[in-house]
């Protein structure tokens, strides 16, 4: 999982822990929520290490009109006598151009070629609404059933976005 979601997840789950001070923790019912809001609490500070290397990159490519640095951006990774920041590349729609109507067109056919069930587990699974459990209690298979079908939708795909 990149940094950025694993921020956010524990963003949400502080939020969670807030509202709901006294859930208990599954292993060790004598703790509560506090202590581990604290701990997710300063995890999501500020590195105070890294603040003034993204400062200086947001700076540094402030008037550039394709790269964007994230406020709250705090992944930097070293290297040599420098360092890298995360940022954001602006790539515009004309420039891609290149890459035409016609995969896009091969994709939605065979999207739309899928058998009913297939298709529904595919974009159950894409949406990321609910794990393979949920998909298949809801569509009354099993769970194999649903790895199956998304295994023969991605096959299906790939054969039709390799014909030329």
């Amino acid at each position: 999982m990149p940094d950025h979601d694993a921020r956010a997840l524990l963003v949400e789950a502080l939020d969670f822990l807030n509202d709901h001070p006294c859930f208990s923790l599954r292993r060790d019912r004598r703790r509560t929520s506090y202590q581990l809001a604290s701990r997710i609490d300063a995890f999501l500070a500020p590195d105070t290490a890294v603040l003034p290397i993204v400062t200086a990159a947001r700076e540094r490519w402030l008037n550039a009109h394709n790269l964007r640095i994230d406020p709250d951006e705090q992944t930097v990774q070293r290297e040599g006598d420098g360092y890298w920041v995360r940022a954001w590349v602006r790539v515009d729609a004309a420039d891609l151009a290149d890459v035409g109507a016609a995969p896009i067109d091969r994709y939605a056919r065979a999207v739309a070629g899928l058998p009913e069930i297939t298709r529904q587990v595919l974009l159950a699974d894409f949406l990321g609404r609910e794990d393979f459990t949920a998909i298949a209690v809801r569509l009354g298979i099993t769970t194999q059933e649903v790895e199956q079908h998304i295994a023969d939708a991605l096959a299906a795909i790939a054969q039709a976005l390799d014909r030329a």
